[in-house]
């Protein structure tokens, strides 16, 4: 009696794509388990397997079904996939032969796809080939080599496939053998849309037939496959659910999180269970159940309905317990995993829920969401935070901004004024903005040697341009006052300064004074102006009395300090501060300035006696250039030869009679005089190990052939051969 049985109830139906034997790594799992037992029959078997509706289908389509038949072939640890054709909409139905108690598969190959990727070079399919065997009159079905590895593959709706691709609507056409479109579509309404799970429930049917052709047997499997994939049929189970506690007034708002895709008809329930985690259906009836829920993909919240009929519930069972899950209204499923929800009683003014409030000062509801899409509005919308074009941003200040301030409040550098747009004119004259240095006392040119110089000028105005100020520091870029201004003109309006610059402008300025009106500026005697000024010392020739110093007697400890006092001027009121006002510091050299790196920041007095007269000049600290070579660079450094370093004779004679006495030693001893130290007996210990083991080796044959020694003698000897070999080795070498 021939029948089929199937193990697997439930399975995860794959695309063809996903099985393609052309391309690697495509196997996906889903083998039917089951046993196929066949009619006791004599001679050759047919048999043909097919896929086969559910029982609850509509009678036009109660035996035809579109999903396909795919046969794996598991080789020795790997899949044989060059074995197996291209599934395809023929597919529906597999063919085996049965002989001898092997099974065959008759092969159906396609001439469009059993084919190499050149799109010429046909793939090595065998039409017929051994796949198992039978088993005490059955045959297996597995995942295992060496039994029948099948598997069940979805088609796709014409409007997702590939030209190439098998859909629902060949399959069929296959399968009612015919072209005629209106029947085709007749038959294809019962597996698309709302009967789209008709598609995803499978059963299989197996026939059997002599070698005449007469049919012995059929079988029509009494499990249904279902598709584990669709969420109206397929598998549901829950992630996580918070909070598990409650109100009997209920009011407190539940999050259900499932792992896949939610059906529309799945609902929250509340069931009853006893101490023994038994289901009391009859109990449920006492339970109120959520009726406000929104359901979202994968998510359920609803708010928890009171439940005044607790206590009835405990009439009947004393120690019961709630359980929260999920069922499913199309096919009655209930979810597996289930939570433990607990009710307590409500305390008046006392509820931690509806008087303290533990979740929310606010109102608990169920939020309404988003609008499904409707003509000209979008549902997937992305918000931007919109940018006012009116806000004022803050101004970011450069770090040369803020040096150039800094600059221009330190004495002695000049800079350009910070710019005014204000109307009002007057202003304190030590204010950064009047463009006046006020913190520089003296004269503050430096005689067109700084890099400031460029910007000393004088802004000149027109009789046109107004009084008022503003408008002039509004057109200039830079505004500038002159070296020699009183502090008292920056109150002067602009027209009487027009007015004096174009006064001093039509003076003749260019008469110089003479000598004799100098000196009586000055006070200075008319003899003695040449050495007040520093010309005789700057004519003086300079002799530098280090290098004439001898070198011995600097070194010699023992020769005393002359007495007397030495003949050099009195030097005095060496000031820290630079007074840049002082005429001899202009007199001294007229190309250096004050930031020439040969003039002291300070002054000193120099008190000379010229006959009769004592004298009195004051004049900045002249530093000598002693620097000859740069001591960055190695190659400017010459180091001194031995024979250059001075010593003193007695030293030189006591090192002398060192090396003497050093090298007689060394001759004595018999051996070049050396500094390396001697190596020490590691450096030798390759070699004594390599000595050691070929004398081992040379003794242990000596030994076995003359007379019989022990093995501990060998090793000694050859070890005391090794060190005496090395000591001689040593020994000659030195």
């Amino acid at each position: 009696m021939a029948s089929i049985d199937l193990f697997t109830t439930d399975n995860l139906l794959r695309y063809i794509s996903e099985w393609d034997p052309r391309e690697p790594a495509h196997t996906k799992g889903g083998y039917m388990d089951g046993e196929i037992k066949i009619p006791n029959v004599e001679g050759k078997l047919r048999m043909e397997i097919q896929t086969y509706p559910a029982d609850d289908v509509d009678p036009l389509v109660a035996d035809i079904h579109p999903c396909l038949l795919h046969v794996v072939r598991i080789g020795k640890g790997k899949r044989d996939q060059e074995l197996e054709p291209v599934p395809t909409y023929y597919h529906w139905k597999q063919v085996f032969e049965i002989e001898n108690g092997t099974v065959n598969i008759i092969n159906k190959i396609s001439e469009e796809l059993d084919v190499e990727k050149d799109g010429f070079t046909r793939r090595p399919v065998p039409l017929i080939d051994e796949i198992t065997e039978v088993s005490g009159n059955s045959i297996v079905l597995g995942r295992k080599r060496g039994q029948l590895n099948l598997i069940l593959l979805q088609p796709k709706q014409q409007a997702r496939a590939k030209p190439t691709e098998a859909t629902v609507t060949k399959v069929l056409a296959d399968r009612l053998q015919t072209n005629e479109k209106d029947k085709i579509e007749l038959y294809e309404q019962f597996f698309k849309k709302k009967h789209a799970k008709n598609l995803k429930r499978v059963r299989l049917r197996v026939d059997f037939y002599t070698q005449n052709g007469d049919h012995c047997g059929s079988s029509i499997s009494p499990q249904t496959i279902i598709d584990t994939g669709n969420k109206e049929i397929g598998s549901m189970d829950f992630y996580d659910a918070t909070p598990h506690k409650s109100c009997v007034k209920g009011g407190r708002k539940i999050i259900m999180v499932s792992e896949y895709n939610l059906a529309k008809d799945v609902s929250p329930i509340f069931q009853v269970y006893d101490s023994f985690g038994v289901h009391q259906p009859e109990l449920d009836g006492f339970l109120a159940q959520p009726m406000k829920f929104n359901l979202k993909n994968q998510t359920i919240i609803f708010i928890t309905p009171p439940q005044p009929r607790l206590s009835e519930i405990r009439e009947h069972l004393k120690d019961y317990t709630i359980k929260l899950l999920a069922k499913r209204k199309g096919d009655g499923y209930t979810s597996l995993r289930m939570f433990n929800f607990r009710y307590i009683d409500h305390e008046f003014n006392q509820c931690p829920f509806c008087d303290y409030k533990v979740d929310s000062d606010e109102l608990v509801q169920i939020e309404v969401g988003i609008e499904r899409p409707k003509p000209r509005q979008k549902k997937r919308v992305m918000h931007t935070t919109p940018v006012s074009s009116n806000m004022k941003r803050l101004r970011a200040y450069s770090t040369d901004d803020q040096s150039i301030g800094s600059s221009s409040m330190s004495s002695g550098f000049k800079s350009s004024p910070s710019y005014s747009i204000s109307s009002s004119y007057e202003m304190q004259a030590n204010s950064p903005d009047s463009g006046i240095d006020t913190h520089f006392n003296g004269y503050n040119s430096d005689a067109a040697c700084s890099p400031n110089s460029a910007h000393e000028y004088t802004t000149m105005r027109t009789q046109e341009q107004p009084d008022r100020p503003g408008t002039l520091i509004e057109e200039a870029q830079f505004v500038f006052a002159e070296d020699d201004v009183e502090i008292s003109e920056a109150y002067v309006t602009d027209t009487v300064q027009f007015e004096n610059a174009n006064h001093l402008m039509e003076q003749d300025v260019g008469v110089f004074a003479d000598d004799d009106e100098v000196r009586r500026m000055l006070g200075m005697p008319s003899e003695n102006v040449d050495k007040l000024w520093g010309h005789q010392e700057i004519k003086e020739t300079y002799e530098d009395v280090i290098e004439n110093i001898d070198l011995d007697q600097l070194l010699d400890m023992e020769i005393p300090e002359e007495d007397g006092a030495l003949q050099t001027p009195n030097f005095s009121n060496i000031g820290s501060s630079f007074i840049t006002s002082s005429p001899q510091f202009m007199a001294a050299n007229v190309m250096m300035t004050q930031r020439d790196p040969m003039i002291s920041h300070g002054n000193m007095s120099i008190i000379k006696q010229d006959g009769p007269f004592t004298v009195k000049t004051q004049g900045p600290v002249v530093l000598q250039p002693r620097i000859k070579s740069d001591s960055t660079k190695t190659a400017d450094i010459k180091k001194p030869k031995e024979e250059e370093v001075l010593l003193p004779l007695t030293e030189q004679n006591e090192l002398r009679k060192r090396k003497q006495e050093r090298s007689k030693k060394e001759e004595t001893k018999g051996r070049k005089p050396t500094t390396e130290q001697e190596s020490p007996f590691v450096e030798d210990l390759p070699l004594f190990v390599m000595m050691f083991m070929v004398l081992l080796v040379i003794f242990k044959l000596i030994a076995q052939a003359t007379l019989e020694v022990s093995h501990y003698a060998v090793v000694v000897f050859s070890m005391a051969s090794a060190i005496f070999m090395i000591f001689m080795k040593n020994k000659m070498s030195t």
